[in-house]
């Protein structure tokens, strides 16, 4: 019985990530065009504005929010457990109505304070225009992310990976022609673009919602406001530590290497983001929500952090191997020969991701169990210990301590969410957790040594063959945990679709 249960929750967090998963691959897709016209058309200045802009635009947008999208999601779960539609319905008009607040305030806030965030983040006070413009996109985000947290809190997880694909495939093509006409003077307005259609969209998916018809006051709307801003503001004030050490993160390599240095991390760093991205995305889309209804469960609260680990670790594996061995020809695709110096920092970002990705989700204990405290002094902790990893890291190595210190946070993060984690519910790896945790290191150093030795030909050659093998070993830890195989499976529901076993035998037999 236990087994079956463990095949079925293996399935369904698969299902889940295949869904989110499956968007974010055609994210990725999307994203790598607008990558490549941005390196083309505006180069590693205009990708180092980007980067500095929304290093800005983070803590602020975090403060704007209050962290009432969160606290909101773990409202509307528990609401949605008891069947109390009235009070989901209050629980969403509440959320909506301080997304606008809470936005509005935001955007005021970046208006004032955009000469001294531009002389402290450039030097100067050129970008002050640009930053206040771009406030705009902090009442955006507030309404989108507020709209995005009850599609995510009701579960609706097809209409969230529809919503996630839509709007970069809407705003891609205006961005390319943006940056096809304007070159560098494009990014504020692709920027604000691309936000407004986003806004678009998740509307569009979050006015399908069904909810009883109910009228409040703002005193009403205040009273139920306070439940989740007490768990919200801490919450707020743990992302807004992360925002702002990433904010003092570009500046210290700003300040130190220059703008173009930082293009060469913002890519680095969107290149090593892009394959894991999906499964933690993943995680917060589904996983979130399910650990927060058993929270009171230790026993299932650790089961399902290990199936996720276990999950996670088997879909990134293969990527991960690949971007390590293939990362001047992945850099090259994607950007261009000007980018060639970020591949260092990519490699130790790629061997970061590794411990994230082990990391996540036991981070999502703490949120589900509601242990704001916990929660917050972890982040406090751990993101100090980050500015101090980079400011030595690119006093030391320049560039590419940037990527170490990056991999060194997560080398300390791990051994702190274990911690925490083992302390709030006993929790602990399983055998078959550790099994994996320990073979995706292994192959992540073999895949080190492979770079270190081979010459770049046969460096990529070994690597597409190292990938190939991860790929093979996924598809068979996968089909065991579910139960299925996946590639029957998936061969099925593609035939299902397409009807490609009968056009197969019909160019057979013609």
């Amino acid at each position: 019985m236990e087994e079956k249960r463990s095949e079925s929750s293996h399935g369904q967090i698969l299902k889940s990530s295949a869904l989110i998963g499956g968007s974010s691959a055609i994210n990725v897709l999307i994203a790598m065009i607008r990558v490549k016209f941005t390196a083309v058309y505006l180069g590693p200045l205009g990708v180092g504005l980007v980067g500095a802009y929304n290093t800005v635009l983070g803590p602020l947008a975090i403060l704007a929010g209050m962290g009432i999208n969160t606290s909101g999601v773990r409202q509307l779960v528990e609401a949605s457990g008891h069947g109390d539609q009235t009070q989901i319905a209050r629980s969403l008009l509440t959320i909506r109505r301080a997304a606008w607040v809470t936005g509005l305030l935001g955007a005021i806030l970046l208006i004032a304070l955009s000469f001294p965030l531009a002389k402290f983040t450039f030097g100067n006070t050129d970008h002050a225009l640009a930053l206040s413009v771009l406030s705009l996109t902090i009442l955006i985000g507030s309404i989108s992310g507020a709209l995005g947290a009850i599609i995510q809190a009701l579960r609706r997880i097809r209409d969230l990976a529809a919503q996630a694909v839509l709007g970069p495939l809407i705003s891609t093509p205006i961005a390319i022609a943006l940056m096809i006409f304007l070159g560098v003077r494009a990014v504020i307005p692709m920027m604000l673009a691309v936000s407004l259609i986003g806004l678009f969209v998740t509307w569009f998916y979050a006015r399908r919602i069904k909810v009883e018809s109910v009228s409040m006051t703002w005193r009403e709307t205040w009273t139920e406001a306070k439940p989740m801003l007490h768990l919200g503001v801490t919450l707020m004030c743990a992302t807004l530590l992360g925002s702002a050490a990433a904010y003092i993160q570009r500046v210290m390599i700003i300040r130190q290497l220059g703008v173009e240095a930082n293009g060469m991390y913002t890519s680095a760093w969107n290149l090593s983001n892009y394959y894991v991205g999906f499964i933690l995305g993943a995680m917060g889309a589904d996983f979130y929500p399910r650990l927060t209804k058993v929270n009171g469960n230790h026993a299932e609260v650790n089961r399902l952090v290990n199936e996720q680990t276990e999950v996670g670790l088997i879909m990134a594996m293969p990527g991960i191997i690949a971007t390590l061995t293939l990362a001047p020809v992945v850099m090259m695709f994607f950007y261009t020969a000007k980018f060639t110096p970020a591949v260092a920092v990519l490699r130790w970002q790629t061997l970061g991701l590794i411990l994230r990705l082990v990391s996540w989700p036991m981070g999502f204990i703490m949120l589900a169990k509601g242990a704001k405290g916990w929660y917050f002094w972890t982040e406090l902790i751990s993101n100090l210990i980050s500015l101090g990893f980079m400011w030595i890291g690119i006093r030391l190595f320049g560039l590419v301590g940037a990527g170490v210190a990056f991999f060194a946070l997560y080398v300390f993060y791990v051994f702190l969410a274990l911690c925490v984690s083992k302390y709030l519910t006993g929790f602990a790896w399983s055998r078959h957790s550790l099994r994996l945790i320990g073979m995706t290191i292994i192959s992540a150093i073999i895949s080190v040594l492979v770079i270190r030795t081979l010459p770049l030909l046969y460096d990529a050659i070994v690597g597409g063959i190292l990938a190939a093998l991860t790929g093979c070993y996924s598809l068979r830890e996968l089909s065991r945990l579910t139960g299925r195989n996946i590639l029957s499976a998936a061969w099925q529901k593609l035939n299902s679709i397409l009807g490609l076993e009968g056009r197969i035998q019909k160019l057979l037999y013609k």
